[in-house]
């Protein structure tokens, strides 16, 4: 059995169809998601600030279409003074919802031990998107795997600190 979604962006909208394992791997990412969110919260971050041996960020981006203030926690990299996480939605072929939305408004807010500071996100461009794309797989093995089971290019993305 499979379901269809459509996803909406500022300049596109893409119909896919999820098989019946991609839903429930959707439904638990997002309950996990979410006691993983109250878990770095309630402790400041001193406790799940690690993942599949990553460092872990809660980016907080506005949805597009609720206008709320939604937040998931993913492994991060740092490049400079920049956050850097892949758009790899556990390896379904679909776009994460967090990404959609930091697309059609790239402001948003990371979380990192408890630090919060707005951020502005993009897409790294291609000369830098090889050593980036090596860093985050240095700390998580899984992307490669992902990126070999979907049909999209994984989207590698910067989060710059917003100066002010």
């Amino acid at each position: 059995m499979t379901a269809t979604t459509t996803t909406t962006t500022a300049t596109t909208t893409a119909t896919t169809t999820l098989s019946r394992a991609d839903r429930a791997a959707t439904v638990l990412s997002r309950r996990v998601a979410a006691l993983h969110t109250a878990l770095l919260r309630r402790t400041g971050g001193r406790l799940g600030n690690r993942f599949r041996g990553g460092d872990v960020v809660l980016v907080t981006c506005r949805g597009r279409v609720s206008g709320l203030p939604r937040t998931t926690p993913l492994l991060h990299v740092r490049d400079g003074a920049d956050l850097v996480v892949a758009a790899s939605n556990g390896g379904i072929d679909t776009e994460p919802q967090w990404w959609l939305n930091l697309r059609a408004d790239p402001r948003g807010e990371v979380e990192v031990r408890g630090r919060r500071w707005a951020v502005t996100a993009a897409e790294v461009d291609d000369a830098d998107r090889p050593r980036l794309w090596a860093a985050l797989m240095a700390r998580c093995d899984a992307y490669d795997g992902y990126q070999a089971r979907v049909s999209r290019r994984i989207a590698v993305v910067r989060l710059s600190p917003v100066a002010g």
